[in-house]
């Protein structure tokens, strides 16, 4: 870049061309656990409040699910053995799930 000097009232000034930092767009933050083996892989997520959580099935030809426990509401389709399902975590709190049709399986997400 050229730097020009020019003398103002007797002192001189250096110009240069102004450098503006600018943030990049956030995207909500999207974390992902899979549904395989006849486990949530991990078990526990964290996320921040607008965070997103995306479930993989990826167990064929075991059919699972996601539902919650508890008063904070949220469930996939009621058998899925492929694609994903996403919920977006608006408050914080802890959101305890299971898999109805294999109830040994258990989650939770965290937000905060």
């Amino acid at each position: 870049m050229k730097r020009t000097a020019s003398v103002v009232a007797g002192l001189a000034v250096a110009v240069t061309a102004p450098v503006v930092a600018v943030a990049p767009a956030t995207a909500a933050t999207v974390k992902v656990v899979k549904v395989k083996d006849f486990d949530f892989k991990p078990s526990t997520v964290r996320i921040g409040r607008g965070g997103i959580v995306e479930w993989r099935f990826r167990d064929r030809p075991a059919p699972h699910n996601v539902t919650s426990r508890g008063a904070k509401r949220f469930k996939s389709s009621p058998s899925q053995q492929s694609g994903k399902y996403r919920v977006k975590f608006r408050r914080s709190g802890t959101y305890r799930y299971v898999c109805t049709i294999h109830p040994n399986m258990r989650g939770k997400v965290v937000v905060g």
